[in-house]
Parts: C-alpha cells; structure tokens; sequence
C-alpha cells in the first residue's frame, strides 16, 4: 500500500494520489521560488533602473508582508468558496502579476508587480496546505506534510542557483518568464484537482472572514499556533544575521558562506526526512520538548563560544535548524487536527503567523546588539526556553494526540 494512499485523495486528483501529493508539493514550492529565484538578479535590477539598493528591497519585503496577510483572508474564503475557485484566482493574479513584473518600465511597478504575485502567491499556499486536511488522514496525512516540508527547504537552496543561471542566459526579466511559465504549468494541472471543501461555512463573504476570530478563540489551537510560529524564530534569525557573521565577523568570502548556507541548509531538509523513517515512533511529548531543550542549550553555547571561529558557530548552529525542521511535520498535523471545521482558516493562520514571527525575529536581528552572534544565540536560547514552557503546559495532561 502507498504511503500516500487515502479514499479521498483518491477522489481529489484525476491522475491519482501520488499525482496529488506531487503537485501539492510544487504548490507549496511556489513562495521560496518567488522569494529566491530572482535573489542573484537584485543588484542587476538595481544598476538598470538606477536605485538604490533599498527600494530595489522592497520587491522583496513587500511580498513577504503581503503574502502573509493575505492568507489571512484567502482561508477563510476557501471555506466558504472552495479550495478550487480560490487556487484559480490565485493562479490566474500570480500569472497575470508575473508577467506585469517581466514587462515593467520602473521600479515602482515592479514593487506594485511584486505585490499582486505575493496576493496571488497566498491563495496558492492557504489552499495547497488545506487540500492535504481534507484530502488526507493519519499516517497519510503525516508523509504529506513531511513532503511538503522537505520540498519548502529543497526549493530555497536551488532557487538562488537556478537563478544564476538563468542570468547567464537571459536578463532579470527572464526570471519573471520562468515564474510566469511555473504558474501556467499549475493551471494547466489544476482541471485534475476535483473540489475538497464538503462543508462550505455559512453566511457572507465579509462573515467568512470573521472565522479568523472564531478559530482563534479555540484554546488548545491558539496554544499550539502561538508555540510552534515562535519556533520558526531561531532559523529566521539564521538566514537574516549569517551572511554578516561569516563574512564581516568571520571574514569568510562570499563563496564559503555559500558553503556554511549550503550545509544548514542540508540539514533543514534532513530533519522532516529522519523525522518519517525514524523519529515520530518517540512519544510525542517528549520528542518536542527534547527538540525544544536541545536547541536552547545550543543557543547557550551560541552565546558562550559562538565568537570562537565560522566553523564553531556553524556547528552550534545545526542542531537549532535541525530541531526546527525536525518538529515541523509533527507540528503542522497537532495544528491542524485541533479542529474538525475552518480548515482553510486554520492553515492561513498556520502560514501568516509563522512567518509574522519570522519577521519579527529578522527585525530583532537589526537591533543595536553588539554583535549579530549575541543576537542570533540569544534569540535561539530564549525562544526556545518559552517554546519548551508553551509546550510542557499544552502537554502536561498527558500525551498530544495528532
């Protein structure tokens, strides 16, 4: 029997279950692409259009805050209209957006391009991660949402290189051509999808909206929504502070801070990977309070011997990413089982409050620390003791049930 086998997945996608679990997974690589394709073309784009480097920036920060509200709105909509209308609309604002941001004339309108592909791009992550609810269940559900996590961290690390080769063939206009064509290929595929929703919510368009407010008054998943988005906190801290550790600290060249990104990376993608052959056996309790003790204790050792050298701050630095990555399955499953109803509500709130908080811990990088080492231990160290608080409160009834 297949992994991935369930009666309704079966009945969701034309082409099969394994066709579905396939492209749910490129559904969900559709951000990092967005994000990091065109991340060696930034500096190009800046020299064309003759600005600075910060409001060249801002195509890329106004996309994540725009991205991470608008799933707020796209969920519960998805409840009310279904998953299908709302995956189209996504893609058809994502397509037309990426094409306007190939053709613009000014930064302006690539930053205005940006942000309609970020709209689009939330609808296309609130409905991939609801179709895996409704579509799968228990142990299925799980091998999904492993998946899906290992596909989240394999497409940030090819983006940046694909992208550089794209460059050496085309101009920064021909990334926008690729990203327009990955949308095509996903509304091309999306007559397979067959329609999830079973239990459309109630009411007006502008009451489905309300169902933010109503998921969040559920105790036991605000609880979890609020332990597991901190999580998130330490590895975003990584991507936003490593760059000026190795480099202006460690006075590592470019080249070898892509190796260190290269390695922690890796080991992102190998903690869902152990998490399904080994791993979720462990009582599930002590497993993410483990996860959570181990990667306080790291940020301990961050904040003591971090400064001894690259290669002693990077190793300190896998076991926090490995935990991180290692939890998320298990997490996303805990959260999404909390409630039977608002499965799109739930997984919008899943998606824009993790990545609020990695916003947050991003900004908390920029504070006046002293060094970006002492930022990034301390974050880790702090945010992982409240983890671990959050999270022996939650369980201390006994084991979780997913």
């Amino acid at each position: 029997m297949s992994v991935f086998s369930s009666a309704s997945a079966a009945s969701a996608f034309a082409l099969g279950p394994k066709a579905l679990v396939a492209y749910l997974a490129f559904l969900s690589a559709f951000v990092p692409l967005s994000t990091d394709l065109y991340l060696p073309a930034l500096p190009g784009m800046g020299q064309f259009f003759q600005v600075s480097a910060d409001l060249t920036n801002l195509t890329l920060s106004c996309f994540m805050l725009i991205y991470s509200l608008s799933m707020l709105a796209w969920g519960p909509l998805s409840d009310k209209y279904g998953r299908r209308p709302i995956l189209l609309a996504g893609l058809g604002i994502y397509i037309a957006a990426s094409i306007a941001s190939a053709l613009c004339g000014s930064v302006y309108q690539l930053i205005a391009g940006r942000s309609f592909q970020a709209l689009g791009s939330g609808a296309i992550s609130a409905v991939s991660l609801t179709v895996v609810k409704d579509a799968f269940r228990g142990r299925s559900m799980e091998n999904v949402l492993t998946l899906i996590q290992t596909m989240m961290v394999l497409a940030p690390m090819l983006a940046p290189v694909i992208g550089g080769l794209l460059l050496a063939v085309t101009s920064w206009r021909g990334i926008f051509w690729a990203l327009t064509l990955c949308g095509a290929a996903a509304l091309g595929l999306s007559p397979a999808l067959r329609e999830t929703l079973t239990s459309p919510t109630p009411g007006s368009a502008l009451g489905s909206l309300n169902r933010v407010a109503v998921v969040l008054r559920h105790a036991r998943f605000r609880s979890l929504l609020v332990i597991f988005s901190l999580s998130n906190m330490p590895f975003m801290a990584y991507l936003a502070a490593s760059a000026y550790v190795f480099e202006d600290i460690f006075g590592v060249s470019p080249q070898a801070y892509s190796y260190f990104f290269a390695v922690n990376a890796g080991v992102s993608m190998l903690g869902p990977i152990l998490y399904a052959r080994f791993l979720r056996e462990l009582p599930r309790r002590i497993y993410i309070a483990g996860n959570f003790l181990l990667s306080a204790a790291a940020g301990a050792l961050i904040l003591l011997i971090g400064d001894a050298g690259p290669f002693a701050f990077a190793a300190l630095y896998l076991p926090i990413t490995f935990c991180g990555s290692a939890i998320r399955p298990a997490a996303t499953m805990l959260m999404m089982n909390q409630m039977d109803t608002d499965t799109g509500t739930v997984a919008s709130l899943i998606g824009s409050i993790g990545l609020l908080c990695g916003s947050f811990a991003m900004f908390l990088c920029s504070l006046p620390w002293g060094s970006f080492i002492t930022a990034t231990g301390a974050i880790s160290m702090v945010v992982s003791l409240i983890c671990l608080a959050g999270w022996l409160r939650f369980s201390r009834g006994g084991e979780p049930q997913a």
